[in-house]
């Protein structure tokens, strides 16, 4: 029995999307991004060739997971000696650098063991990530000078959801830019790519999967012309995850003011997230426990002291009763960790993962959040 507000994951769903994707792109090496959703990680490791850790604590994750060094690349935009230290300790496979101090502390800190690292170098798309081509290549063209750094190639990420050609053109005319300069100066290619296409996810406005594979199929030109030029990874994270999870919350209230029927679970905005807001005005793809005959329209709020807390504004659904659970689908990535769960100290969901084989398990238990708000424990 699953126990509400609770996230459940079903590994079969995530299965049948890995290889719905390596259908597309079978010689690509495939990372998953453990941001969007770190309970997967010990399920998906055997489905991608690496696993992307963002942070030290994505890193211990990984640890006490037993996720092998060898499969993990070390990313993210602040990295400091000591994390950089732990990650080249573990052994993990890459790493990557997001500017010339994170590529000196890499070499200070292999010189000061005696190891040697693979890096990536993370070229920007025009944000707060990565390094302008000028200033990547001047890294290039001096590597020679941290003789324990092994250049194992570029990294490349612009953004998620993306739909539209115009995004991937762009992402193009960058990794091309990048590759001429790179020729230019060293007479050859990067050893590797990793990309992140970044496409979009529908969660509102279905067929989701086939709008989702739509979306992929507008990168895939992209991918296809890099696969012939470099050798390609390319990294996922919510396109992978979505649509394996749900979230399960239960009706306990139902009350009528001013001809609304509001309908009060024991969930919300500070559980469920889509793609960093739950908007409430839109309809997910949501089910009910019970059908009845009878329809009615219904305002969805959770529990919370404050009139933001709405996860669908108005939707019509078969008569509601108190004790009913409604299920929001396509929450796999991100809103488990996104949403605020601290916010008003409400007791943070229960985790489950399901699938043929291992049946129905309970990966947390429900948190009392007010352990985290208060100053004395």
């Amino acid at each position: 029995m699953i126990n509400t507000p609770a996230y459940i994951f079903n590994l079969d769903i995530l299965q049948e999307r890995v290889d719905r994707i390596k259908s597309l792109v079978p010689d690509i090496e495939l990372t998953f991004s453990i941001k969007a959703n770190p309970f997967l990680v010990p399920y998906i490791i055997d489905m991608v060739r690496h696993v992307e850790v963002c942070s030290p604590g994505e890193l211990a994750i990984c640890k006490a997971d037993s996720i092998p060094a060898a499969k993990i690349i070390y990313s993210g935009l602040l990295k400091e000696e000591w994390d950089i230290t732990e990650a080249i300790k573990y052994g993990v496979d890459i790493i990557t650098a997001e500017s010339p101090r994170q590529l000196k502390l890499i070499e200070k800190v292999c010189a000061a063991i005696d190891k040697k690292a693979k890096v990536l170098l993370r070229l920007t798309s025009g944000n707060q990530f990565g390094m302008d081509e000028e200033t990547l290549m001047d890294l290039v063209k001096s590597i020679t000078e941290y003789p324990h750094v092994e250049l194992a190639g570029i990294h490349y990420f612009s953004g998620t959801q993306k739909v539209r050609e115009a995004k991937f053109e762009a992402d193009r005319n960058n990794i091309y830019s990048l590759f001429d300069a790179y020729k230019a100066d060293t007479g050859s290619m990067p050893a590797f790519l990793e990309f992140g296409p970044g496409a979009g996810v529908e969660y509102f406005d279905g067929p989701s999967d086939d709008k989702d594979f739509a979306n992929f199929e507008t990168a895939l030109p992209l991918i296809k012309d890099l696969e012939k030029d470099v050798h390609l990874g390319i990294e996922m994270g919510r396109f992978i995850a979505s649509p394996c999870g749900r979230f399960e919350t239960t009706v306990k209230e139902i009350k009528k003011s001013k001809g609304i029927n509001y309908v009060l679970v024991d969930g919300g905005i500070h559980h469920l997230n889509y793609y960093g807001q739950i908007q409430g005005m839109k309809i997910p793809e949501l089910s009910v426990s019970e059908t009845r005959t009878n329809k009615a329209k219904y305002c969805i709020v959770g529990s919370l002291c404050t009139t933001a807390d709405v996860l669908v504004r108005e939707v019509e659904l078969t008569e509601l009763a108190e004790g009913d659970v409604l299920t929001f689908n396509r929450c796999g990535a991100y809103s488990v960790t996104e949403a605020p769960n601290l916010f008003l100290s409400r007791r943070m969901p229960c985790i489950y993962v399901e699938s043929k084989d291992l049946g129905l398990k309970q990966l947390r238990d429900g948190l009392e959040s007010y352990r985290f708000n208060d100053g004395q424990n």
